[in-house]
């Protein structure tokens, strides 16, 4: 989420201080402008000067930039938070992905950097090297799930990663973006039915199919083989 501004002056604190509150300023007038902003609000807004925001990012295009990279690096750190590894794979990957939608709906910018913005050259700068980089993990994600016996041996991690992240971003942009979003919880569903069919989750692991087959062989009485 965008934090609050600090009251003090800007003068008060130190360097970073000034940044981050030029940041902050900026995410607001980036979310109350959908999409845009002047310097001088942001400076405004920030209670600094002009010269000083332009001091800290040398541009508009600078500051965006820093704004696009201060957006997945909260997004990040919500999607590469520690997760019981205790858990089955597709139990820890599930919740993963359902902490990232939480966190792209409750978050302002999200809709903007994801949807309005997604084809300035700003984002794109900025996004080649981060959807490079969420790719490389997803693969590495996948193999993880290939050697627990999660995962059909034959996929390549690398394709899968990529197509993964792309189609599953896709799609939460234009959910965050329309007029009515779908519920998060049903998207969340709807998604993970995405991955567990493009990377042929092997049925006889996933948590709950003893139970299912159980509870089957008990309905029309007979014997578990």
């Amino acid at each position: 989420m965008v934090q609050p501004l600090s009251r003090r002056p800007a003068s008060a604190g130190n360097p970073d201080d000034t940044r981050t509150r030029i940041v902050a300023a900026a995410l607001r007038e980036l979310v109350d402008g959908d999409g845009d902003f002047e310097m001088v609000d942001v400076a405004r807004r920030a209670r600094v000067s002009v010269g000083l925001a332009y001091h800290y990012f040398g541009s508009k295009a600078g500051l965006i930039s820093a704004l696009i990279k201060d957006f997945h690096d909260r997004h990040e750190a919500v999607v590469n938070q520690h997760f019981d590894r205790s858990l089955p794979w597709p139990v820890r990957e599930k919740a993963r992905l359902k902490a990232s939608i939480d966190f792209l709906y409750a978050d302002p910018v999200a809709p903007v950097v994801m949807g309005k913005l997604s084809s300035s050259a700003a984002v794109i700068a900025v996004d080649t090297g981060h959807r490079t980089a969420v790719a490389e993990m997803a693969a590495r994600n996948i193999a993880q799930g290939q050697r627990n016996g999660f995962i059909a041996a034959a996929i390549d991690p690398g394709v899968a990663g990529a197509a993964i992240v792309g189609g599953v971003n896709q799609a939460i942009a234009q959910a965050i973006s329309a007029r009515e979003r779908p519920d998060p919880g049903h998207l969340a569903e709807q998604l993970w039915g995405f991955i567990a069919g493009g990377l042929s989750l092997s049925q006889e692991r996933m948590p709950g199919h003893e139970t299912r087959k159980e509870a089957s062989c008990a309905k029309f009485g007979s014997k578990r083989p």
